[in-house]
């Protein structure tokens, strides 16, 4: 498959589902607040595994939530889950574009080349009356999927502390403007409300509608209204790296090419007073 896209329609997946290179998973993502599992969905697409990047692939000697794990951990875990480096890998998640962009960018962290979203997720597949199974799969075939880290993809605190100074960098935060202005508590406890000097705010939802990620050409006007400028690097933090990669993925469908994601977020900077904080 070659797309410049990173998005897969319903459609398109319906038509290529036996394919033997697919490799088809659904994340998910534990509520913020209670930490309790997100409530179970009415049926999976069929062959779909768990991306457990809450417990499973992540790095599980970090304090923070779902932490991006050693490329040797990443490439042991998904080899496990039968990928190949020639595997076409798509993922989608059950509110539609929510939380598989953060499988999407860790497999490009690592470096395969052949991942893809699934536009508008479980939704949009039963809204279009494709069939459902009752289980998710597991599989018994090891993969031999080789880790290629790109490690300009995902950044700390060091370096976005430093980029909110640059003139060549942006950090865009996708947390809503409530929690970005410190109107409300943060809903990790123990974590400072505002957002860092400098930062713009582009919440993630919205560019998203109905599940979906929005046209490319509105991604860009929304861009281009916070002077976001092509030449620039992009830095995308959120509450704790999931939701910074629905704007990395928007991103890339608007045609920006330099975009990393801050993995830590505002579980970490929140949580350390050395850190500047501002609420206006």
């Amino acid at each position: 498959m070659q797309n410049s896209s990173a998005l897969v329609s319903p459609f398109w997946l319906n038509q290529h589902i036996d394919d033997a290179n697919l490799v088809l998973f659904m994340s998910t993502m534990n509520v913020i607040t209670t930490g309790e599992p997100e409530a179970a969905p009415s049926g999976y697409i069929p062959h779909a595994q768990l991306f457990d990047f809450e417990h499973q692939v992540c790095d599980k000697t970090s304090s923070l939530p779902h932490t991006m794990p050693s490329p040797e951990v990443f490439q042991q875990e998904v080899r496990k889950l039968g990928v190949n480096n020639d595997s076409v890998v798509v993922i989608y998640d059950n509110q539609g574009v929510f939380s598989a962009p953060r499988v999407w960018w860790m497999f490009k962290c690592m470096g395969h080349k052949h991942v893809y979203v699934l536009n508008g997720g479980f939704p949009a597949w039963q809204k279009n009356g494709f069939t459902s199974d009752a289980c998710l799969t597991n599989t018994t075939l090891l993969g031999d999927f080789i880790s290629n880290y790109r490690a300009d993809l995902i950044v700390g605190s060091e370096q976005v502390l430093a980029a909110l100074s640059a003139t060549d960098k942006k950090v865009i935060d996708a947390r809503s403007s409530e929690r970005f202005f410190g109107k409300v508590e943060e809903p990790r406890a123990h974590l400072r409300s505002g957002h860092m000097p400098n930062a713009c705010n582009l919440p993630f939802n919205h560019c998203v509608d109905k599940g979906k990620l929005i046209n490319d050409s509105v991604i860009r006007k929304k861009f281009e209204a916070l002077k976001i400028s092509k030449n620039q690097t992009l830095i995308f933090s959120c509450g704790s790296g999931v939701t910074a990669c629905v704007l990395a993925l928007a991103a890339h469908e608007a045609g920006y090419e330099k975009l990393s994601v801050y993995d830590g977020s505002w579980s970490e900077w929140g949580a350390d007073n050395g850190l500047p904080v501002v609420t206006d």
